[in-house]
């Protein structure tokens, strides 16, 4: 009793009703509910000996049919479990970021164990490696976590944990990525790979995870050699986080699957966005219209500008789900998914399903942050309603994400773009909430002339000066502050001014590139002087060539191309010690010294590793030489 007294006693409201307190009350215990500590101290309280049961280890052959006995090894550390990060990546760990810091870190750690273990943090932990949904997206949570200041655990292991699930091919189907063999060089997952294009969005959210953390990382690192890594992998994944674009069909102005030879996956003829599963986790083709909030000036670009965002997200509020089963799609009947998505009554918009649950708050990416403080009050307001048991939550909880949002909504803020320290602002739920950061520190929002019709924000100030900005940095809140909104019942200009839009990765007014592959434009290539080298350019990381001593690769343009950045792939074993020459040359010319690496090490198989040009150039040839 007292242990929940002490966390539930975190946020203090004034002006909810009875059902209002049940519900944020019950919110707050579900989020902490999980994940769930799998480790025990078979030592003693003055001498603490942590030990757990490897959750990746047991086998129904190895039990021997014994109940009592899993013959799963036991192994030193701290452990969590059960936790599906294609779900609490989105608000559930920025929750534990503001609400609990000093637990964060070591509920990282503690999956970081399952990292230590075995090679890989879980995509979805029951309690092990289990083969479900898409995206690692622990990737991005941590990430994410550790630039808005949690401590408790090993950044650097962190980082690594997530570079393996983006660049290293995995040896089995529960973890990492799938479809990376060939999208590592592509810029997207194809159709053969199940579920290919919410794959290839996801992925680009969590590079965006990692090109935070790297750069990051390279800011602190005192190693020049680590630094110079760091740095180049910050700006290899940003790109790479763009690659979403790759699957944006201008003809339906929709995220649409790739066949393997690069057609779409059906004809835009045959296309309705409102048909569920296919290339589409859990959802349908307008879900995933909007799956880019960390460049949402980027999906803009795409679109037309902001107006044409904004005017995209009313079309998606005011198409009817009707859940009919003509629309299930791949699932062959019709799924809870879209009855609930149905029973939302908000179009299109399925808040009882997690890759929604950012949409509402893209109207601010967009220039129109009123719109987004009307919906999220509605939200709040009609969905999470009553307060007896079977009620109060409108679709899947999984594992706290639901309870998150609505802690993040009724504070008016949410954390848009995963792997930033930042928050879009919203519409605060009560007149007065107070949250308990801890050491002292106090988070106040207080919304003047708030009720249930005066949802829509006049003005703000933060710490008594005016705040024009629609969104705000964690650093700005996390020391403790106080948010002081003046509401009405009329949408107001703040917000929404070109100053205020929140960063995005894409620069507004640009589209988005993603990354090119230019040797799909070569001419001709060679390995050792011979041909047959179309292995080491097949965009297919299993298919190899081995190494030769002092052996160059050559590959020849019809016209001068630019390169910035080139990619090596190890084949089935690491490899350390490995030295090599870039050159590059136009027609007979001399050649020209452009980049060089010395003692380079690619800990796994299969693994991609880029390396900036140093010294780029416009040539018609380029030399790679082995030594």
């Amino acid at each position: 009793q007292e242990a929940w007294d002490a966390l539930l006693g975190r946020v203090n409201v004034e002006g909810a009703s009875h059902d209002q307190r049940v519900t944020l009350y019950s919110n707050l215990y579900r989020l902490f509910l999980y994940p769930n500590i799998a480790h025990e101290n078979v030592g003693s309280a003055a001498s603490p000996d942590w030990r757990h049961a490897d959750q990746n280890s047991w086998s129904k052959e190895s039990a021997g049919g014994d109940a009592e006995r899993t013959s799963a090894s036991v192994k030193p550390g701290r452990i969590y479990v059960n936790n599906g990060f294609w779900d609490t990546f989105r608000t559930t760990w920025p929750a534990y970021a503001l609400f609990a810091p000093e637990r964060a870190g070591e509920m990282i750690d503690g999956f970081l164990q399952q990292y230590r273990d075995g090679g890989w943090v879980a995509r979805w932990s029951s309690p092990g490696y289990a083969d479900l949904m898409v995206g690692t997206s622990s990737d991005v949570a941590f990430a994410d976590a550790w630039l808005k200041g949690v401590e408790g655990f090993d950044a650097h292991q962190a980082y690594e944990a997530a570079l393996r699930n983006a660049t290293v091919v995995p040896p089995v189907s529960n973890v990492g990525r799938k479809g990376l063999a060939r999208s590592m060089y592509r810029g997207y997952a194809d159709s053969d790979v199940h579920e290919g294009l919410s794959w290839t969005l996801e992925g680009a959210l969590n590079d965006f995870g990692l090109a935070q953390m790297a750069g990051g990382l390279a800011a602190r690192e005192k190693d020049p050699a680590r630094a110079r890594r760091y740095a180049e992998e910050a700006e290899y994944f940003q790109a790479r986080a763009t690659d979403y674009v790759h699957l944006f069909d201008p003809a339906t102005r929709f995220f649409r699957g790739r066949a393997p030879d690069g057609r779409w996956h059906s004809p835009a003829s045959a296309f309705d966005p409102r048909v569920w599963g296919g290339d589409y986790t859990e959802a349908n083709a307008w879900t995933f219209a909007f799956t880019t909030p960390h460049d949402a000036a980027g999906l803009a670009g795409l679109l037309g500008g902001e107006a044409a965002l904004a005017q995209r997200l009313d079309e998606f509020f005011a198409t009817p789900e009707t859940a009919e089963k003509k629309f299930a799609g791949s699932y062959g009947n019709t799924i809870h998914e879209m009855t609930e998505a149905r029973d939302v009554r908000m179009g299109m918009y399925a808040h009882s399903n997690q890759p929604s649950h950012h949409i509402p708050w893209m109207y601010v990416a967009a220039g129109q942050p009123w719109k987004t403080q009307r919906i999220t009050r509605d939200i709040l307001a009609r969905l999470y309603l009553g307060s007896e048991i079977g009620q109060g939550y409108p679709g899947d909880e999984d594992n706290g994400e639901m309870s998150a949002w609505y802690l993040f909504g009724m504070l008016g803020l949410y954390p848009l773009r995963m792997g930033a320290p930042e928050y879009v602002i919203g519409s605060p739920a009560f007149p007065y909430a107070e949250v308990d950061l801890g050491g002292g520190r106090t988070l106040t929002v207080i919304a003047r002339n708030n009720d249930a019709r005066n949802v829509y924000v006049q003005s703000l100030k933060v710490n008594g000066k005016p705040w024009t900005r629609a969104w705000i940095r964690h650093q700005d809140i996390a020391a403790g502050a106080t948010l002081e909104f003046v509401m009405g019942d009329a949408p107001s200009a703040w917000g929404s001014g070109t100053d205020a839009l929140p960063p995005s990765l894409t620069p507004r007014g640009e589209a988005p590139r993603g990354l090119a592959d230019l040797t799909s434009e070569a001419l001709s290539v060679a390995w050792g002087g011979r041909g047959r080298a179309a292995a080491l350019v097949d965009d297919d990381a299993s298919t190899a060539l081995p190494l030769q001593a002092d052996a160059s690769l050559d590959i020849r343009f019809a016209a001068p191309a630019r390169a910035t950045y080139y990619t090596l792939t190890s084949a089935d074993d690491a490899l350390s010690g490995l030295s090599w020459t870039l050159e590059g040359r136009s027609g007979n010319g001399a050649w020209t010294l452009l980049d060089q690496r010395r003692e380079q090490a690619f800990p796994s198989g299969r693994q991609l590793r880029p390396f900036r040009i140093e010294r780029p150039g416009d040539y018609g040839q380029y030399r790679l030489r082995l030594e």
